[in-house]
């Protein structure tokens, strides 16, 4: 074992002896002098930043994806007045927890002294009057006709204003 020792020991010394040439560090200073000295070798500068382009965006005045599309009983926003009459102390009916478009009329129910329409919502048929409230933004049921329903919403702007909107539920002939 000892042997072993000796030789590793001896192979260690001959190998950091090869390290300490001088003519090798004279050798490496000579390339990097003539690395230096070729053309195109020096540090390129790092060009200007550019200015961004200022974007404009345009889309205020088109549409909302998430409302309902004009035609087919859709009613457009307009500015209200009538946010101050909202009672929110109120308690929220059943009804208001569904989308108006989930909404579609059936058919009505009327006697002499008032109206009633038939409207379906996930498959059950609801009664309801003139006045009843239904959907996520404080509609309220203002006429119903024998072929359609028309409710009024109103909504915040949530910048203290209020929209609103008018819009109709047709009659769904083939139910």
């Amino acid at each position: 074992m000892s042997v072993c020792v000796r030789l590793l020991g001896i192979g260690l010394l001959a190998g950091l002896a090869g390290c300490d040439g001088v003519q090798d560090t004279v050798e490496l200073k000579r390339y990097l002098q003539a690395a230096q000295a070729l053309p195109g070798s020096t540090i390129v500068p790092v060009p200007g930043v550019k200015a961004p382009q200022v974007f404009t965006y345009e889309a205020m005045a088109l549409r909302n994806p998430f409302q309902a599309a004009p035609g087919g009983g859709a009613g457009s926003w307009q500015v209200s007045l009538a946010g101050d009459e909202l009672d929110v102390g109120r308690a929220r009916q059943f009804l208001e927890g569904f989308d108006l478009e989930q909404f579609e009329m059936v058919g009505t129910l009327s006697n002499d002294l008032q109206a009633n329409a038939l409207l379906r919502a996930n498959g059950v048929i609801h009664r309801l009057k003139v006045g009843d409230y239904l959907g996520r933004n404080n509609g309220q049921i203002a006429s119903i006709e024998a072929t359609f329903v028309e409710v009024f919403e109103v909504i915040s702007d949530g910048q203290g204003g209020w929209l609103e909107r008018s819009l109709t539920i047709p009659l769904k002939l083939q139910s």
